[in-house]
């Protein structure tokens, strides 16, 4: 898998950065992070191999998918939520010609 330079979420174009700094949500270090106002996501290739650097990109479009679907962990059933990030995802390879 190739990591795009920028990534489609839902008709939102997030320019995707890989860097090698440390990356700080809430005072802990993290692999990763997708900031939704300024539409980037930023991934840390100094702390982890490019296997880790591809997981976490699809971790953090899966943020994207549950940020836009206003997917509620607490009330929707186990099916919805398979179903919003299955179709989600699907969105995401379509619109990025990845399928």
């Amino acid at each position: 898998m190739k990591i795009p330079e920028k990534i489609n979420i839902s008709g939102i174009e997030y320019e995707v950065i890989k860097t090698e700094g440390p990356l700080v949500v809430d005072g802990d270090q993290v692999y990763g992070m997708i900031d939704y106002n300024n539409r980037k996501i930023k991934l840390d290739t100094n702390i982890q191999d490019e296997q880790g650097v591809k997981s976490t990109f699809i971790h953090e479009v899966l943020h994207g998918i549950v940020f836009d679907r206003q997917i509620d962990w607490k009330n929707d059933g186990e099916e919805t939520i398979i179903e919003q990030l299955s179709r989600g995802l699907y969105s995401i390879l379509k619109d990025n010609d990845l399928v």
